[in-house]
């Protein structure tokens, strides 16, 4: 059995440590957090989406995700049934968030087989960059996080929402 999400590729994403991944999102103009469905089922990755929001980084929120969100005070830019229906926007290079082009892209909550295909049209289609801060390594974003173990996703994702700095 594979330890990848998905192994089809031609360039693979480069595998950073959390406090790597949050100089990238540090770095960028406008990066957004996409937020799937496993946060209905999750209450640590809302309170990880919750804190990524905190520090000025807007959210759309996926696959029913925006109710947990929306119960603790996030107001995502857009919420959304599919995640394909939001990257089919996000790969026409003339859309905007409020007069913002997005150029970085993070993703939390999804099921690997799904993410998978969405990553990979980006990679392909588009100049965003994508950051996958799940518990699978993703090859098809542009950075992610290794295939780590339960107990270490979640020390992973505070350090990545720590060294995030706070966006004005």
């Amino acid at each position: 059995m594979s330890v990848y999400a998905d192994v089809q590729v031609s360039r693979s994403a480069k595998a950073l440590e959390p406090e790597k991944l949050a100089k990238l999102v540090n770095m960028s103009k406008y990066p957004v957090l996409i937020t799937g469905g496993k946060l209905l089922e999750n209450e640590k990755l809302v309170d990880v989406a919750v804190r990524i929001n905190e520090k000025g980084i807007d959210v759309i929120a996926c696959s029913a995700s925006s109710k947990p969100l929306i119960e603790r005070g996030v107001k995502p830019k857009f919420t959304t049934f599919s995640l394909h229906y939001v990257t089919q926007f996000m790969l026409d290079p003339d859309f905007r968030v409020e007069e913002k082009s997005i150029d970085l892209a993070i993703y939390l909550g999804f099921m690997p087989y799904y993410l998978s295909r969405v990553l990979s049209a980006l990679k392909h289609f588009s100049k965003i960059k994508t950051v996958a801060i799940e518990p699978f390594y993703h090859p098809h974003a542009s950075f992610s996080f290794p295939k780590v173990k339960d107990e270490e996703y979640y020390e992973m994702l505070e350090r990545f929402v720590r060294a995030l700095e706070v966006r004005v």
